[in-house]
């Protein structure tokens, strides 16, 4: 039986993807940060040395992007360092570590969908600590997936679908980002294709692009949202990023293809509308 150590288990992922791996045959350990600092390179090997894993799945992450401007040591420790004491515990105990990391590496300058070996250029903090932590498991010696998602929402954590339904609820027009696009992702979709990646390891060291398919600008989700539960009293207002003046500067295309994980692994996400309407349904209807 494989043992796995789920890092960041508490977390808006974590939670579904424990979920997921619960559902297979799989001996899971769950740390987060009330049980283990990963920014402590002593403390994360201690751990992992009494478990002894076969995988590390990494879902911790300083994932607030504003803040990540002023307190740039903070998203420092946990998005770096943290994965770069895991890759390192890794290495020693001959551990295999599944790393989730974001679209917020890339720029956001190219006019097409971004590849896994396109130059990255991270344009806020949140972005270069995350690509620091990619670079060290890469650089670390460690057997490693590298996994790039974008735009991430689920149930059990702060999202942009239920901003979106807390302010339709209380408002008549909302304003919304149009000239941002990327892939909208349902942590319950990634939770499941990582299992499946466990499962049929190919053991290279991979970096993967890993996203619900389709596109959208933040307007066109906020759309979608509207229509999908239903509050149509509300209007979606389009207006340019420059009207929003916001600590972090965002990439204006941040589309990964997701084309690669689909050839290694035969992983393909379904539709972000239809993801969408499946998060519906798992959390019911309304949302107050």
């Amino acid at each position: 039986m494989l043992k796995i150590a789920l890092i960041g288990s508490t977390g808006m992922l974590g939670i579904d993807v424990n979920a997921a791996l619960k559902g297979v045959n799989f001996l899971l350990k769950n740390y987060n940060s009330k049980n283990l600092d990963i920014t402590d390179a002593r403390l994360t090997l201690d751990a992992m040395n009494n478990f002894k894993p076969d995988y590390i799945i990494n879902c911790a992450a300083f994932a607030f992007v504003d803040l990540a401007e002023e307190e740039k040591e903070k998203a420092d420790a946990v998005n770096h360092l943290g994965a770069q004491n895991l890759a390192e515990a890794a290495l020693a105990l001959d551990s295999r570590i599944v790393h989730i990391s974001t679209d917020y590496v890339f720029d956001g300058t190219k006019k097409t969908p971004y590849f896994e070996d396109d130059e990255t250029n991270p344009i806020n903090e949140y972005g270069l600590s995350k690509l620091k932590g990619e670079s060290d498991i890469q650089d670390s010696g460690a057997s490693y997936i590298i996994l790039r998602t974008s735009w991430l929402y689920g149930k059990n954590g702060k999202n942009f679908v239920n901003t979106i339904l807390k302010l339709a609820d209380n408002q008549k027009k909302i304003e919304v980002v149009n000239d941002q696009i990327g892939c909208p992702t349902y942590t319950k979709d990634v939770a499941y294709a990582i299992s499946e990646i466990i499962l049929k390891d190919n053991s290279k060291n991979e970096i993967y692009h890993l996203t619900n398919s389709g596109s959208a600008s933040w307007y066109e989700f906020a759309l979608e949202i509207i229509h999908v539960f239903k509050r149509t009293n509300c209007e979606i207002i389009p207006v340019s990023t420059d009207k929003f003046v916001r600590p972090a500067k965002r990439p204006f295309n941040s589309i990964l293809d997701n084309s690669k994980i689909k050839e290694d692994y035969n992983i393909e996400l379904r539709h972000w509308k239809d993801a969408l309407r499946k998060y519906c349904n798992d959390i019911g209807y309304f949302i107050r």
